[in-house]
Parts: structure tokens; sequence; C-alpha cells
């Protein structure tokens, strides 16, 4: 009983994450995208700064429960491969991706209320916010990397239904895709626009979404179902 309790808030948490990362995200506003104006990220800074303030705290919240869903996700891979090294890396992956995304967050809202504070810095305002939008596209390599070992977990212990692990490829190798348009400076695809931050953000946020509800409604036939030498009893 305490397994499946635990398996459940680990699903929760993966539902809060969502629901403040997009909280968060909305309280911010329309951010500016790389290729805007100085002006124009220079206003949005000075006209925003108590959404910001607000929105960082959201999504500082939402990385800490992702964090835990991650941490609840590998146990349970762990569970059903104990000689494995896939649930590790699942595990330091959401490590890794939480640790950028907090420091990344509380960066930016310390550069935006020094900024704001301090109204002459907001000349220079364009090049930190170039800088932590081109942070959050190189991180993307690391969500690619996590994605990439919950689908190998998933294909090894059968934990979660097979289509999650297709599914977490797609997402895995859409984020890495996305990754390489640091190279580009101009049309659609440019780091911090929506195809390269929205896509693959709302593609992750649905699986994550959809491995919360099958841990929440305890769908893990896996760890119901040991192999026999390890639940049974041993045979002479």
């Amino acid at each position: 009983m305490g397994e499946r309790h635990e398996m459940r808030w680990g699903g929760l948490a993966g539902i809060g994450a969502v629901v403040f990362a997009a909280a968060g995200r909305i309280v911010m506003g329309p951010m500016p995208q790389l290729t805007s104006p100085v002006g124009t990220v220079t206003m949005y800074l000075a006209t925003h700064r108590t959404q910001i303030m607000w929105g960082t705290v959201l999504l500082a919240i939402g990385v800490a429960l992702f964090l835990w869903f991650g941490a609840t996700l590998s146990t349970a891979f762990r569970r059903a491969d104990e000689a494995g090294d896939a649930p590790t890396v699942v595990l330091a992956g959401f490590i890794l991706v939480s640790t950028l995304a907090f420091m990344a967050v509380s960066v930016f809202a310390g550069v935006t209320y020094a900024m704001t504070e301090y109204r002459a810095l907001l000349l220079f305002a364009p090049a930190p916010y170039a800088a932590m939008t081109v942070v959050g596209t190189v991180t993307g390599v690391a969500i690619a990397l996590t994605f990439a070992a919950i689908a190998v977990a998933i294909a090894r212990t059968r934990v979660l239904p097979r289509w999650m692990a297709l599914f977490a490829g797609t997402v895995a190798a859409v984020r890495l895709l996305a990754a390489f348009t640091l190279g580009i400076t101009g049309g659609v695809l440019v780091p911090g626009g929506w195809l390269e931050t929205y896509a693959p953000g709302i593609l992750a946020a649905l699986w994550v979404l959809t491995a919360s509800g099958l841990l929440v409604r305890k769908r893990l036939p896996a760890l119901r179902m040991r192999a026999p030498h390890i639940m049974g009893p041993r045979r002479a």
C-alpha cells in the first residue's frame, strides 16, 4: 500500500509541475524574442517586473515538483529493472534538467529585479536577456537525453505502455532538433521563438501529464507482476 501511495504522490507532483509551469509562463506575459528590438526587451522588463517575479516563483515550484516526479519515475524503473543503468540515467537527467531550470529562472528573476531597481541598467537588458534565451535552448540537449533514457527504460521494463516509449523518443528527437536552432539568427526557428520553444515544451508537458495520470491511477503492471524468482518461493 505504501508503494502505491508513493507512486500516486509522484504522479500528482508531475501534474502539479505542468500546472505551475504553465501558470508561471502565463503570468509572465508575452516575452520578446531573441530578434526583438532593444526597446522591446527593455520595455518588457520595465513594465512586467511584478509579473516576472511571481512567474519565476511559480516556475521554481514547478521545477521542484518536476524533480519529485522524476525521482518517482526513476524508482518505478529501478524496481522493475534492478540491474540496468537506464533508471540511473533517468534520475540523473531529471536532476540535471531541474538544476539548469532552477538556476535559469533564479538568475532571470535576479537580473530583472536588479535592472528594474537601477533603471540605468535597462540599457544593457538585451544582453543578459539574449544569454538566458540561449541557455534555455542549450538546456534542450539535457531534456532530450532525459527523455531518450526514459524511452529506453520503458522498453526494458514495460513499467509504462510501449507507446509511451515511442512518445518519449519523439519528445527527445524534437527537443534535440530544437537545440540545433541555436545557429539560426532569424525567421520562425530563431531561438526563443514559438516553434523552437513551445512545440517541444507542449509535447514534453503532454508526456508528463500522461505518465502522471498512469502513476496516479496505479496502472503500472510491471510493478504488480514481479518475476517468480523474486516474489515466489525458492525451489530446492
